[in-house]
């Protein structure tokens, strides 16, 4: 690790005792003892870059899950081919040391040797096969990361880096008195987060995080996670009120998927059944991919999402549902309507004869009893 005081490269016999061993100063956090990728030099750049260089304040478990791993882990397999070619060498040496040895382990050795092929060969045949899937959580707890960063990090430095707050230490300001929407928002981190930047006073907000305080009569921005919870929370807000406008400002899967390298992928693989058939019968936005993504336990959370575009996707969505409907324009004439509804047909020539008659200063012309019919003569005016 860099030492954050004097930037040498500390090995760890130099820097045993949280010390470093060159400039003697103490640091906060060593990757070896507090968690790997746990180092000063580390959550400083972390923290430069959540708070837009201190534009924005931002939470610890946002730093924390700044720290996690990107994007879903490797496919597991039932079997391996190197754990196949380790048996087969064994079980190869089993025989070669039966047929080289004689008297009673022989019988022992062969016995062994076969069983370790047979092993291999398992191995081998499991290996194109994937395993169940397993769950996949984050790699510290709230709690965890909280009492291993915060504490340390204090008594080093004697307070948090510019810009970062502790979650549970973010006061909620008092609702403002005339809200012009609701935002809804079940997860802590992120009212915390919005808090933190005065987003409702600037956008006359009022933040929840349940949907039965939500009051009656005013639009609903709802913020949620790219989960099966986060996209019945938005039917359950449609269903609750009919007619009430409701804005899905939430993390949409299909967007987890073509970032997946860059996103924090969860998976809980025993989710109850009952929630995929809610999201199939209610959820009608999804696709196949996002249900089929959904259906595997996959989920990610949208404290995870970097601050900078979390708050730009709040302000927006607050914009948005501010916005007056669209309104459908008018027809210019109701000639312009009949004639979209049946088109004109052509006109008959009895027809143009009766209206030629009414006006009075015109002789129809006639055809001459021996004239061709196609032949007239001209009229007189």
């Amino acid at each position: 690790m860099i030492c954050p005081h004097c930037d040498k490269n500390l090995l760890q016999r130099s820097r045993s005792g949280h010390k470093c061993g060159y400039c003697r100063k103490h640091f906060a956090l060593d990757p070896k003892v507090e968690g790997a990728g746990l180092h000063d030099v580390r959550i400083r750049r972390l923290t430069t870059k959540l708070t837009d260089a201190g534009r924005l304040v931002c939470t610890v478990d946002q730093l924390r899950y700044a720290t996690e791993h990107r994007g879903r882990p490797a496919q597991a397999f039932r079997g391996s081919r190197g754990s196949a070619g380790c048996l087969g060498v064994l079980g190869v040496g089993a025989l070669i040391g039966a047929m080289a040895l004689k008297g009673t382990p022989i019988a022992l050795l062969a016995l062994a040797g076969a069983a370790l092929l047979g092993l291999a060969v398992r191995q081998v045949v499991l290996s194109d096969q994937p395993a169940p899937p397993r769950e996949h959580t984050t790699r510290w707890t709230a709690g965890t990361f909280h009492d291993t960063v915060v504490p340390r990090w204090k008594k080093v430095y004697s307070a948090l880096p510019a810009g970062l707050v502790e979650d549970a230490l973010v006061r909620s300001e008092p609702p403002v008195a005339d809200p012009a929407f609701v935002l809804l928002c079940p997860d802590r981190t992120v009212t915390a987060f919005l808090h933190a930047n005065r987003y409702p006073q600037r956008h006359r907000a009022l933040l929840v995080a349940d949907l039965r305080a939500v009051p009656r009569g005013l639009p609903v921005v709802v913020l949620h996670d790219a989960s099966p919870q986060g996209c019945l929370l938005v039917a359950d807000a449609r269903a609750v009120q009919p007619g009430r406008r409701v804005l899905d400002a939430g993390l949409p899967a299909r967007a987890v998927l073509d970032a997946e390298p860059r996103s924090v992928v969860l998976r809980d693989p025993f989710r109850a059944p009952e929630l995929q058939i809610r999201l199939q019968r209610d959820a009608t936005w999804l696709n196949s991919t996002e249900l089929a993504w959904y259906a595997d336990g996959w989920w990610s959370p949208v404290a995870a999402v970097a601050p900078k575009r979390l708050m730009a996707l709040a302000v927006r969505a607050a914009e948005r549902v501010l916005e007056p409907p669209a309104r459908v324009p008018l027809q210019k004439s109701l000639v312009a309507q009949a004639a979209r509804v049946a088109p004109a047909r052509p006109e008959e020539p009895a027809e143009t004869r009766r209206r030629a008659l009414a006006v009075g200063f015109l002789t129809w012309p006639e055809p001459n009893p021996g004239q061709h019919p196609g032949q007239h003569r001209e009229g007189t005016a």
